[in-house]
């Protein structure tokens, strides 16, 4: 075959990735906060782009949560939440400061004690041994051993545990009504315990599998990590929905929470201020065009963002009449192809997005999930099938849990669901729940 070689001209057409697009593209993917220090950064760079005033997420969430206390119970109107939100509360180590008050012990003393609390845990253990911390204060194991005894007399009780055993054991010690065969139990065979060997416990301590049921069911009502019921030093995050969904008869209306999303103005008044000097003429110009292109940007983000989530009302329209164990199988290209856009768009819109739904505040990613294949090759979702394990086993006798094999069975019978032993278990593990050894009860 002879090549040849020379110069040709021909017409092609391709999207060109330019800057405006760019920052479409950047907003679009913004969450609530990152818009709003965006566009707080635009403001200060641009003296045409202005920002009107608007609570900020967390003023909006503390004001919100003050008039909502107020609303009359039973209201029919549909209410924003603020879910995850999480109050400036008093802290694990500050309650303890406040305690140490108290106590009776030298200033030398209560200032020792305070270095100690330090190693404190979140969840309210002392997890570092003994001979590190006397080294790293630069004190004896006895003066160490000796404070954290006194900070294990402190509320609540469990503070200052070295495991979960020692935990659960000065919790016991601190009931009004001592169980001095639990604590005994706890003591010296809690891995027995917790590995629910109870006949091998009923016979090495001559009770009855009653009594280690009794016993048991003490236990559980104890409190693993006594720090979690105190606020942590992390700031305190709010959620705020970016998007609402109506509920009108048996139609959904989708709108954009508009008390999150700033309101953008052109300064016109320092714009005709200024026109007509040459020597800010281009300036002016180029400002200007950039607010034009952030106005137009965050109004294609709105209508993105409504759209997308429009699409996913319909498609899920099981889950917002009847609840989460009406889930469907959804993708990401589902929602990109009935759009007419592409899937990266989607994703771009449901990063870090929540919407309020009437049960309760899901991010948009909830509504995209796996699928499995049914008998009758009908997909269903994995969280509704997790739902359908966790329902089973909220129904079973607990004095004959039912096993992984079983909750197969039932899943294939009940539900026409053909999934594997193994994936059933692993669903178990995900939603917390223990094995049916763990879960048997002899009462």
């Amino acid at each position: 075959m002879k090549q040849t070689v020379g110069l040709y001209q021909e017409q092609t057409l391709k999207l060109a990735m330019t800057q405006e697009l760019k920052q479409a593209i950047t907003l679009l993917q913004y969450s609530s906060l990152e818009l709003l220090d965006f566009l707080q950064e635009q403001s200060l760079e641009n003296p045409l782009l202005e920002l009107k005033e608007w609570e900020s997420p967390r003023e909006l969430a503390s004001s919100r949560v003050q008039r909502e206390k107020r609303r009359k119970s039973g209201a029919k109107h549909h209410l924003i939440s603020i879910e995850n939100y999480s109050k400036y509360g008093e802290t694990l180590h500050h309650h303890i400061h406040q305690q140490l008050l108290d106590i009776p012990v030298t200033p030398r003393e209560r200032r020792f004690i305070k270095r100690i609390v330090d190693y404190v845990d979140d969840n309210g253990y002392i997890q570092e041994e003994v001979p590190a911390i006397a080294q790293q204060v630069k004190a004896s194991t006895e003066n160490v051993e000796k404070a954290i005894s006194h900070i294990q007399s402190l509320e609540p009780a469990g503070l200052g545990a070295k495991d979960l055993k020692e935990c659960l054991l000065l919790q016991l010690k601190r009931l009004s009504e001592r169980k001095l065969l639990a604590e005994k139990i706890v003591t010296e065979d809690f891995l027995l315990f917790a590995e629910k060997a109870w006949k091998t416990l009923a016979k090495r301590h001559q009770i009855t599998l009653q009594e280690i049921q009794a016993i048991h069911d003490i236990i559980v009502k104890l409190n693993p990590r006594p720090g979690n019921l105190y606020e942590t030093t992390e700031k305190p995050k709010y959620i705020i929905p970016d998007l609402i969904v109506h509920q009108l008869h048996q139609q959904f209306v989708v709108s954009l929470n508009e008390e999150i999303v700033p309101q953008l103005t052109i300064n016109k008044e320092y714009n005709a201020k200024l026109k007509g000097k040459h020597e800010v003429e281009s300036y002016l110009q180029e400002k200007l065009q950039q607010c034009q292109w952030i106005v137009k940007s965050m109004e294609h983000r709105k209508l993105t963002l409504v759209k997308v989530m429009e699409k996913i009302v319909e498609a899920q329209r099981g889950f917002f009449l009847n609840g989460p164990a009406f889930m469907k199988p959804l993708t990401l290209r589902d929602i990109a192809e009935k759009l007419g856009v592409h899937e990266s768009t989607v994703s771009r819109a449901t990063k870090e997005k929540y919407v309020q739904t009437p049960y309760g505040l899901y991010e948009l990613k909830y509504f995209f999930g796996q699928s499995l294949i049914g008998q009758f090759e009908e997909e269903t979702s994995t969280k509704q099938v997790q739902q359908m394990v966790e329902d089973l086993i909220k129904a079973e006798d607990k004095q004959k849990p039912l096993s992984d094999q079983m909750l197969t069975n039932l899943l294939q019978k009940q539900y026409h669901i053909s999934i594997s032993r193994r994936t059933v278990a692993k669903y178990r593990d995900l939603l917390n729940i223990p094995t049916s050894s763990m879960r048997k009860r002899f009462d």
